[in-house]
């Protein structure tokens, strides 16, 4: 178990010397093993230097990761390291997100939240950066020493992956991130558990090439794509003005929420025009059936900020032009 006896012994001790930044001097050989530190050799297979330029690990590449099917990174097998295991739950709205849970031997509950296709940032303050099995591991502990996020990169521009983002009231948020991290690279580089590739779903879509590029530059001109998950992309992200594109599952859209009903070539579209002071239009739509009552669900969301307009006609207009050209790209369910 991750937390044996002689941890539970020195408790206190831990806590002080983690205020000091210096946990990996004490306890169990767990953090040592998967997150290197300057003082201790890493092990055969993780640790190392860590890798700078491009990530080519044809194992974590997007098209590979937009597939992956994220509740297999922590199932029952890894979090019995940790303690009695829960089935792990996937996230109601995302492809790329599951929650998983385990009681430890002192009956303190840890969870883990594991988000493919989160941000990696590297440069932000309070960041620990190390590697494990070739890729680089980036860190960040919560002041209040109850959690952790750890993070994969797979992805350098933008710098995306996977986040494990720990909750351990009783025991080492961090320590537990890093060995689940490890956990998850190793089943990457042998067989992850994928999403059936069933026809037309969207799972192994790239939103990046949903849409006509002739399209997309008549409505954000100058426009440059940037991931946001691997299954979502903007156009000229952090200017003006913006399109996104996504794909996630959910139950179906309906008109609700100020949604509205509209025909698109034949589909049946739900359309919401932004209440703020700029112009703003999302558009959603099923693709198909995913299981239970969820469908797969296609959002376009068009945004302008320097438009100081609520003309639902100009906004709208150009969310559908866009809206068309995906729904004809997009494979046929």
């Amino acid at each position: 178990m991750l937390f044996n006896a002689r941890r539970r012994r020195i408790a206190s001790v831990l806590a002080l010397v983690a205020a000091l930044g210096a946990v990996s001097a004490c306890g169990q050989n767990l953090g040592k093993s998967n997150f290197a530190r300057t003082t201790v050799a890493a092990e055969p297979g993780s640790g190392g230097s860590v890798p700078d330029g491009d990530i080519n690990d044809p194992a974590v590449t997007p098209a590979v990761m937009r597939t992956i099917e994220p509740c297999g990174l922590v199932n029952n097998e890894v979090m019995a390291a940790f303690g009695t295991p829960e089935e792990p739950t996937s996230n109601l709205s995302s492809f790329g997100t599951c929650r998983a849970k385990a009681v430890d031997a002192g009956g303190k509950e840890l969870t883990v939240r594991v988000e493919i296709g989160a941000s990696t940032y590297t440069s932000s303050n309070g960041v620990t950066v190390s590697a494990v099995d070739g890729l680089p591991q980036v860190e960040r502990k919560a002041k209040d020493g109850k959690s952790c996020d750890v993070g994969i990169m797979t992805l350098r521009k933008p710098e995306r992956g996977i986040n494990f983002s720990v909750t351990y009231d009783g025991g080492d948020s961090c320590a537990t991130g890093r060995a689940v991290a490890a956990k998850a690279v190793k089943i990457l580089h042998a067989s992850p558990a994928k999403y059936p590739a069933v026809a037309g779903t969207l799972t192994a879509v790239d939103p990046c090439t949903a849409a006509d590029t002739a399209v997309l530059n008549e409505v954000v001109p100058h426009g440059a794509a940037e991931l946001t998950t691997f299954h979502s992309c903007d156009w000229t992200p952090g200017s003006n003005p913006r399109v996104s594109i996504g794909f996630r599952h959910a139950l179906p859209p309906a008109e609700r929420d100020g949604n509205k009903k509209i025909d698109v070539d034949g589909v049946a579209v739900y359309q919401k025009v932004g209440t703020g002071n700029a112009a703003e239009c999302k558009l959603e739509w099923q693709h198909k059936p995913w299981s239970d009552d969820d469908v797969e669900i296609v959002s376009v969301n068009y945004r302008n900020y320097d438009e100081k307009s609520k003309d639902e006609a100009l906004s709208c207009g150009k969310a559908v032009k866009v809206a068309k050209s995906v729904i004809s790209k997009l494979p046929k369910p």
